[in-house]
């Protein structure tokens, strides 16, 4: 079971999770926020092994230029968005420059990082390459699920049919912790 830390980044509050499984030095970050400062010094001096990206809205992008060098996961279909901001909603004057991802996931996807292994499962809705992350019984699900919501979709490549078949595949899961993108976090029961 891996130690998690929790973050609160940016006006919009986005939960961004620190894992390390053993050694603390060496960790696996989902969803940097917009806070750099913050995200540097919560940091310090670990290694980060990667960057896992449920999806590619700017409030969990633009905390990456405080990570540079590590790997960076995101959905093939969010890619284009880690740099677009009419697709990633972002500032168009952002403080913080937008950085590429390095490498694309689908479903299925496995991710071993840092001694934790990461499964992909593709929850489009609140945009196409919208993913959660299981490792274990923890479940990262950036916006697709909150405790007593999900994210929009109305924002470039929302779809409430396909949101609503994702949250209907997570609710199929049980006994899993729920991290989500905002707010806090439950349990699947």
């Amino acid at each position: 079971m891996p130690h998690i830390e929790t973050l609160t980044l940016g006006p919009l509050e986005t939960n961004c999770y620190i894992l390390w499984q053993e050694d603390p030095r060496q960790v696996v970050v989902i969803d940097p926020g917009d806070d750099i400062q913050t995200l540097k010094s919560a940091l310090k001096d670990r290694t980060v092994a990667g960057v896992l990206v449920t999806h590619a809205h700017f409030d969990h992008i633009l905390g990456l230029p405080a990570i540079p060098g590590a790997p960076i996961y995101v959905h093939a279909l969010d890619a284009e968005a880690m740099t677009d901001e009419t697709v990633n909603c972002g500032p168009v004057k952002s403080a913080s420059p937008y950085v590429a991802a390095t490498d694309t996931v689908e479903e299925g996807s496995r991710i071993t990082l840092a001694g934790m292994t990461f499964t992909v499962l593709h929850t489009p809705g609140h945009t196409r390459g919208s993913v959660c992350y299981q490792c274990g019984d923890d479940l990262f699900t950036g916006d697709t699920l909150f405790v007593g919501g999900c994210g929009r979709t109305d924002l470039p490549g929302g779809d409430w049919g396909q949101m609503r078949a994702s949250l209907r595949r997570l609710m199929a899961l049980h006994g899993l912790r729920v991290y989500p993108g905002h707010g806090e976090s439950g349990v699947i029961a």
